[in-house]
């Protein structure tokens, strides 16, 4: 009975190995004709028995890429690159044993190396296995197939994965779960569910760790509706929904201000008796002040601690960028003096927040002493510290102290990234420093950190500022900016057109602004009211009504500066009527008080 029993399960299980077969090999092969008349041959043959899925795999792993392609490790740390070099040393003895070790001693190494995120190495040290002829069992497969995820090489993810199938063996439920995450982490989000359904379909079945991982991934990639169908569809499947899983929802309808959806989940938490923890605080905290829901924020604040959930560093950290984003300092230091007085320690992060609140309000001697005080103790200032300094300072046209912070960076070994230069780029530009600037750009493309649009946009308007017009228009050579993988937005022909009018080119800004639709490009009301202040200063108020009309034609609504500039250039040529008809309609559409 027994023995009828096992047999019966076999095939049971060789059965559905059977159907998922075709579905991994279409994921690891192309459908060039070759391969389709491959596929077909091989399909014709499954129904015969379990063995001859040996023979599908065996082709199917004809076909695997050399792992040594992949990239080496030498960018890793010092520390890191040692415990690589003592895991190959370990691993290459083992391999010259008289005595081979079992597999599991090598498993141990690659499991290790797989953890600490040493992918590449780990891969190769799996392909030495192999040319030693050392068979692999089902955990060193799922091993190497963790890796190839965490690489976002699905292709041979899918390969190994049909290794295992050669060795008449089933992936385990953490095995498909990985290659399910790495669908997702490699933005294949629509394959991932795709997969799932597949497997399903094929009698096997996933777990709560999996269902938490698909809809974190479909929540990572703007699926939301999609990932909260999956959350009401797990029960049939036996599977609970966690706090992970609500998680991953509320964060991701926070994210787009979907507050009072986000707070309908928090609720069928609660009816459902799973318990919120400090992340969907956390979360749902962010949204409210993403919303600009400030009051709500700080008693959701109070509402966990009354539940004794204890808010951690994040959660103040979250509050106080809040409210220094609306400019409420003082409410914010309120906040810092009670999460102090609670024991939690503001972390780098925090501090971050507040000095970027106090230069919001061009209080910039104070974020300097917040972060003067960081420099003395922990925690010390990173580079997002110095580059909300550095823009403090521009902003403040304190720009010689910008530069002494830049320097003090290289000083600390603090790498100053594209923000670093761009902000400084755009202070110097402003200060009407354009050759500190330029030689600026040369330091940045020297040290290896690109220039971007931004870098671009902010010289270009620095050039047009000093009436420096035909050097702007050699920078802005099209073809040599997308040489440098620089594509133009509708802000650096906003700055482009503007430089046009005020140098008296009208024609050319007219040609520049036709030629945006052509392009793809929409112009916004900063590029109409230019285009409208330029024509209203030659005295072709015809044509700035013109474009009047076809800018809320074009969906693309007139705002205060736009009504004023042709209100006052219609008064000034005598035409009171037209005048005042626009000043009604701005009125009528609250952009004046009447």
């Amino acid at each position: 009975m027994k023995h009828s029993t096992f047999r019966s399960s076999r095939s049971t299980a060789g059965t559905r190995s059977q159907r998922l077969v075709v579905y991994v090999l279409d994921q690891r092969t192309d459908s060039t004709p070759s391969n389709v008349t491959a596929k077909v041959g091989i399909t014709k043959m499954l129904s015969s028995s379990t063995s001859r899925i040996t023979f599908i795999f065996r082709y199917s792993l004809l076909q695997i890429p050399n792992f040594v392609s992949f990239p080496s490790s030498s960018s890793l740390h010092s520390h890191s690159t040692r415990q690589v070099d003592e895991a190959v040393h370990s691993f290459t003895r083992m391999l010259s044993m008289h005595r081979t070790p079992p597999i599991i001693q090598f498993n141990q190494i690659l499991g290790s190396l797989s953890k600490t995120k040493h992918f590449h190495a780990a891969v190769s040290l799996f392909q030495q296995l192999e040319a030693r002829g050392i068979a692999p069992d089902l955990f060193t497969l799922s091993i190497v197939i963790n890796c190839c995820c965490g690489m976002s090489r699905m292709t041979l993810a899918f390969s190994v994965l049909a290794k295992i199938f050669r060795m008449d063996c089933q992936p385990n439920t953490v095995t498909l779960t990985t290659i399910l995450k790495g669908l997702c982490l490699s933005g294949s989000v629509e394959k991932a569910v795709r997969f799932h359904d597949r497997v399903l379909a094929h009698g096997f079945h996933f777990d709560q760790v999996t269902y938490g991982t698909l809809i974190n991934g479909l929540c990572k990639t703007g699926h939301t509706s999609a990932a909260i169908q999956v959350l009401r569809k797990i029960p049939r499947h036996g599977i609970v929904p966690n706090v992970f899983m609500y998680n991953s929802i509320i964060d991701s309808l926070c994210k787009v201000t979907l507050v009072n959806d986000a707070f309908h989940l928090y609720s069928e938490m609660l009816a459902k008796g799973i318990s919120p923890n400090v992340i969907t605080y956390n979360t749902l905290i962010y949204g409210l002040c993403l919303a600009g829901q400030l009051k709500e924020a700080v008693h959701l604040l109070n509402d966990m601690i009354l539940i004794n959930i204890t808010p951690n560093v994040r959660t103040y950290s979250i509050l106080i960028d809040g409210l220094c984003k609306e400019g409420k300092i003082k409410d914010a230091k309120n906040v810092l003096a009670v999460m102090t007085k609670h024991g939690v320690k503001p972390d780098v992060v925090t501090y971050n927040c507040l000095m970027d609140g106090y230069c919001l309000v061009n209080q910039v001697n104070k974020a300097k002493y917040v972060f003067n005080t960081m420099a003395k103790s922990r925690p010390f200032p990173n580079v997002r510290s110095y580059n909300i300094m550095i823009n403090g300072f521009c902003k403040s046209k304190m720009i010689d102290d910008a530069l002494n912070l830049f320097e003090e960076m290289r000083c600390k070994n603090l790498v100053p990234d594209t923000v670093t230069y761009n902000t400084l780029v755009d202070g110097l530009g402003k200060s009407r420093r354009i050759l500190c600037a330029l030689e600026l750009l040369e330091k940045m493309h020297d040290r290896g950190q690109p220039a971007n649009i931004v870098t671009y946009n902010s010289l270009l308007d620095a050039l047009f500022n000093i009436k420096q017009h035909d050097k702007a228009l050699m920078l802005f050579n099209i073809n040599q900016m997308k040489e440098s993988g620089i594509v133009p937005d509708i802000y650096t022909y906003t700055i482009l057109i503007d430089g046009m009018c005020k140098s008296g080119r009208l024609k050319n800004a007219k040609e520049i602004f036709q030629d945006l639709s052509i392009k793809g490009y929409h112009p916004d009301v900063r590029t109409y009211t230019i285009m409208i202040n330029g024509l209203c200063k030659e005295g072709l108020l015809h044509e700035a009504l013109v474009f009047l009309s076809k800018m809320e034609d074009n969906g693309c609504l007139p705002n205060a500066v736009t009504y004023e500039i042709i209100i006052r250039a219609l008064f000034e040529k005598g035409e009171n009527d037209n005048a005042e008809k626009l000043l009604r309609e701005m009125i009528s559409k609250g952009l004046l008080k009447g």
